[in-house]
């Protein structure tokens, strides 16, 4: 799912180039097309993971994947700017539970132990996704075009959906519960009035500007640096994203294995989230290099660090919440809170290209929000996070 996801993300950016001729955008303007979807995504995260929480990882996950993909195959056809917009913003309706389907599913079958590493094994899957995305978008779009692209995409999504619905079941309940109120504005507060929960929201809404910059970005970034053609372009990216996926998944599993060598503490993974976002940081130096080797080590070793601290701060989140019922709905209040600044990051990032020629603002002020943001992690996540609920 995450890769279907990311795939259909990677799509747009990689056609950006194309698409942004033949709707005579300027950069100002992709930067807007490029976060359409996030408006819908950020409205509906909460929401559609409280959906979750009543329905289930198997219904909403298969209803989420086939309305992105419909949206993908609409956006294939559309011949305006216009249409393609409203597209993309059915596209964000669908993605909207993708990552309470997630933490949900971790939660239910994952070992405490190993949730981190499987956290991030999962969130490889939107390395893979851009990856993947990234290189067939490209050739696809060099032969095809790129609407040809968004309707190969399309079809992919609509037969996973086909498939989650028949080979998902969740696990037995194997505890009686009390009856507990809906997750309500109260619930809510109560969240906000935990140090740890907003240690861990900080860091989710950092990590998450960086990502959806690169995710949107990135293509033309080296097609700005190095002067290649789309393809050449394609490739580089997608040997980044493979490069980052493979890097978080080791990274990830040593951190947690000298962590947790002593017995599980899972406060302590903290450290864990202070340390990726360090390496996550060295983003910072992309704008002392030009050439090709030095920018894509950058790239590669920076989204590795990037993903392995969600995939631990995820991980914190569905450790320290003690309502584990409601791990949908509390992701969907982090991801409601971290895609409200995340959808800003393409916009502003077109505007400082479209006044500076250069992305050197954008690298630097991700840089320094990532090393305060791992030490704000450390300083306020430390005790469990308890909604309050009341026995109907």
């Amino acid at each position: 799912m995450y890769v279907i996801s990311y795939g259909d993300r990677a799509a747009l950016s990689i056609a950006l180039p194309t698409l942004g001729k033949e709707f005579t955008l300027s950069p100002v303007q992709m930067g807007w097309v490029s976060s359409s979807f996030l408006w819908s995504y950020f409205l509906l995260n909460l929401p559609s993971t409280m959906l979750l929480d009543r329905k289930g990882a198997r219904l909403i996950g298969s209803l989420a994947v086939s309305i992105w993909s419909f949206a993908m195959l609409l956006g294939g056809m559309a011949h305006n700017i216009t249409r393609f917009l409203m597209t993309r913003i059915l596209l964000g309706v669908g993605e909207a539970p993708t990552f309470g389907v997630g933490a949900t599913v971790v939660r239910s079958w994952a070992l405490p132990k190993e949730r981190g590493s499987v956290m991030t094994i999962l969130l490889t899957g939107m390395q893979l996704g851009l990856a993947g995305g990234t290189i067939a978008g490209a050739y696809l779009i060099a032969f095809f075009g790129w609407r040809f692209e968004f309707m190969a995409l399309g079809v992919i999504g609509l037969v996973w959906a086909v498939i989650w619905w028949l080979v998902y079941r969740a696990p037995a309940d194997r505890t009686s519960r009390p009856a507990r109120a809906p997750f309500s504005l109260g619930s809510i507060r109560n969240l906000f009035r935990s140090r740890s929960f907003l240690g861990i929201l900080i860091v989710q809404c950092t990590q998450n500007y960086l990502n959806f910059l690169v995710m949107s970005w990135m293509p033309l970034y080296l097609i700005h640096e190095l002067h290649i053609d789309i393809t050449g372009t394609g490739n580089r990216t997608a040997l980044c994203y493979l490069a980052a996926a493979a890097g978080a998944i080791v990274i990830g599993r040593i951190l947690e294995h000298f962590t947790f060598r002593n017995g599980i503490h899972p406060p302590r993974r903290r450290f864990i989230v202070a340390a990726c976002l360090g390496g996550a940081a060295t983003i910072g130096f992309l704008p002392r290099f030009h050439t090709m080797t030095p920018i894509l080590l950058i790239l590669g070793g920076s989204l590795a660090c990037l993903i392995a601290a969600n995939g631990a701060n995820t991980a914190l989140l569905t450790d320290l919440v003690e309502e584990g019922d409601k791990i949908g709905t509390v992701t969907g209040v982090t991801l409601t809170c971290s895609n409200s600044l995340g959808l800003f990051a393409p916009i502003i990032t077109g505007y400082i290209i479209s006044y500076t020629g250069r992305f050197d603002i954008a690298w630097y002020a991700c840089s320094a929000s990532l090393v305060l943001a791992g030490a704000i992690s450390i300083i306020l996540v430390k005790n469990p996070i308890s909604i309050i609920y009341y026995e109907k």
